[in-house]
């Protein structure tokens, strides 16, 4: 026996009866109708695209006038268009221009602006239907760049004692700045300021904040100007200070002078000096040099205070003076003609041509000088190897002028000789046999 149910047959009626198939049908058919709507019986449809207002297109309106947009306003318009679904349902904002309308700019000032707006592409076939008019507010001026030294303020600052705070520096010294005319004539000068608190022994390092400063010393506030750095970095230098005694280095005195007869007296027995503790607790005294063979009588000797990288001078003392009380000294020129070569090192010959040296200038106690004879004078060549540069030939050479006899009498002036040099190595070269032919 066939147990089978017979198959039955596709009923419409059956199908409308499934809640499924009756939601689907309906969702489908309100989809081809709404095709059949907009493409065969009303092609003609609207939307709404949102457009940012674009300050940049016919910006040269205003630009050939030498003015500038100050901060304008971030604007989006809502644009209706109209036309073939198949047209403008393919539209996005780049279909459209939406500007101000700079015509009725004519200088500095607020302006309330229409705005304007336009396909981008005028063979597109659809209409704008935007109603209302709408406009935007905005503010044209100058724009000035400028560049101010930057002007640093310290408050509170207080150095222990035996410390001084010397000039602030700023990194960077300048700032530039660049805003429309009518704010940055107000600004007279660029600040940075810093408040500290507490006792200080060493130097401050601090980042700060640039304020701008008027003509009245009152801070102006300033929406639209804009600086190359907002944030500078400002060192407060505190150094340590010390007094210190100014002490007298003789060069160019024979051996055993006594240089005290010359009663020296200085202009500035101490200089006070600043710097880094580390570095300034390693000075005891400041240095200044007489040059004996530059020395002449009834004349001071100035010298200028040169001080190390990093050290500071806080009294301003450039020169001190160092006179001489030499009264019972003359001077006196003699001609030498003792002539010694001292040093010479061993198989090298140093010999002098010259017989004497003239105009030799000494300086010393009358009594003394006035009785001293040419002979006692001796003029010395040092032939030290480092003193001789050649193998073979002429060297000039220095001259000590000494005299052996006196503690009380120096030569001034600086003097040389023409010396014949003959090495131990060029003699050797000169007596080797000559080659075999």
């Amino acid at each position: 026996m066939d147990n089978k149910k017979p198959k039955q047959k596709f009923s419409i009626r059956r199908a409308f009866d499934n809640k499924r198939f009756t939601a689907i049908f309906s969702v489908v058919l309100a989809v081809a109708l709404w095709l059949v709507v907009i493409t065969v019986i009303d092609p003609n449809q609207s939307r709404t695209i949102p457009v940012k207002v674009s300050y940049d297109y016919d910006a040269t309106a205003y630009k050939t006038q030498g003015l500038d947009l100050i901060n304008p306003p971030s604007r989006t318009i809502n644009v209706q268009v109209s036309g073939d679904n198949s047209v403008i349902g393919g539209l996005t904002s780049s279909d459209l221009l939406v500007y101000p309308d700079y015509s009725t700019v004519t200088g500095s000032g607020d302006y309330t602006l229409k705005i304007e707006i336009e396909k981008s592409d005028s063979n597109k076939k659809y209409e704008i239907t935007t109603g209302n008019e709408q406009y935007v507010e905005v503010t044209f001026d100058k724009v000035v760049t400028q560049k101010f030294p930057i002007q640093v303020s310290a408050v509170g600052v207080e150095p222990a004692d035996g410390y001084y705070m010397d000039v602030p520096l700023c990194s960077p010294s300048e700032v530039t700045l660049s805003g429309p005319a009518s704010e940055m004539s107000l600004i007279d000068t660029v600040s940075a300021r810093v408040q500290l608190t507490e006792v200080r022994t060493e130097s401050v390092i601090a980042s700060v904040k640039l304020t701008y400063i008027d003509g009245n010393g009152k801070e102006v506030e300033t929406k639209n100007v804009l600086s190359d750095y907002d944030q500078v970095e400002v060192t407060i230098p505190i150094y340590k200070i010390k007094e210190l005694p100014v002490s007298i280095v003789y060069t160019g005195a024979p051996a055993g002078y006594d240089t005290a007869q010359l009663n020296a007296a200085l202009s500035q027995s101490t200089i006070r000096v600043a710097g880094p503790a580390e570095q300034i607790d390693a000075l005891s005294e400041y240095t200044c040099y007489v040059d004996l063979t530059k020395f002449k009588l009834g004349e001071s000797v100035h010298c200028t205070v040169s001080l190390a990288d990093g050290l500071r001078n806080i009294d301003s003392v450039q020169d001190i003076t160092i006179s001489f009380n030499t009264v019972g000294f003359i001077t006196k020129t003699v001609t030498v003609t003792q002539i010694d070569i001292v040093n010479a090192a061993a198989g090298t010959t140093v010999s002098v041509p010259t017989e004497r040296i003239s105009s030799v200038t000494l300086i010393g106690k009358e009594s003394e000088l006035s009785a001293l004879s040419q002979d006692s004078v001796i003029a010395q060549v040092d032939a030290s190897p480092s003193n001789i540069s050649v193998v073979r030939g002429q060297q000039n050479m220095p001259v000590k002028i000494i005299i052996p006899s006196s503690e009380s009498i120096f030569a001034t002036g600086a003097y040389t000789l023409l010396c014949d040099i003959t090495t131990a190595a060029q003699e050797e070269a000169a007596q080797a046999p000559a080659p075999a032919a």
